[in-house]
């Protein structure tokens, strides 16, 4: 084997595994507005199941970035973002005929949002940073609060009210504890800063 096909054997062997990741993020995606159908209480909060999925979605992202680059995880947000726009139509039509699509629009909008602004923020602070938690949980919760502000507003048609903001904090802090968990994983993976510069120079 030359070293021409060699390196092409390794980029789609990349390429592959990329898919691999972009599908597990769709897949998260997708269960968590499934889940987003299913209520529990915690006091006088009203929350969805999909509040322990949502995390994960930022997580994978990550660790996308940190794989395969600033322009693989955007595409596979992009990519990731129609695929559960087109779950929520079809199962939608299929189950009730009738397709509510202001709820819809504030949860690809929301994803789409908050998905970028993690992408950012996370990857300077992967160049450019050790991997300090701090600045990596702030990114997480920044970007819950705004795909959490964004998907509720949408979903009681921009009505706020006391019942909102308890349901809405009472989510966050959930997701802070999960995204704490995760971070500690997230962490552990990220290069030693003699590789990121070296990676930063190509």
């Amino acid at each position: 084997m030359t070293k021409g096909s060699a390196r092409k054997s390794v980029v789609k062997q990349e390429e592959v595994s990329s898919w691999v990741y972009i599908l597990l993020l769709t897949a998260v995606a997708i269960l968590g507005w499934v889940l987003g159908k299913f209520d529990f209480n915690i006091g006088k909060a009203t929350l969805t199941f999909a509040v322990f999925a949502y995390p994960f979605r930022y997580f994978i992202a990550n660790i996308i970035t940190k794989k395969y680059g600033y322009k693989e995880t955007m595409n596979g947000i992009s990519y990731s973002a129609l695929l559960m726009l087109l779950f929520m139509i079809v199962s939608s039509l299929l189950g009730e005929r009738n397709v509510d699509y202001i709820p819809v629009t504030g949860e690809v909008f929301g994803y789409l949002a908050s998905q970028m602004i993690n992408l950012t923020i996370y990857y300077y602070l992967y160049m450019n940073t050790n991997g300090n938690k701090l600045p990596i949980l702030a990114t997480y919760v920044f970007a819950m609060l705004v795909d959490n502000l964004i998907s509720m507003l949408f979903i009681s048609r921009m009505t706020m009210v006391d019942a909102f903001w308890r349901t809405y904090f009472v989510t966050i802090f959930i997701e802070v504890i999960i995204s704490i968990i995760l971070i500690h994983y997230d962490e552990k993976k990220i290069l030693p800063a003699t590789n990121r510069k070296s990676r930063r120079k190509k």
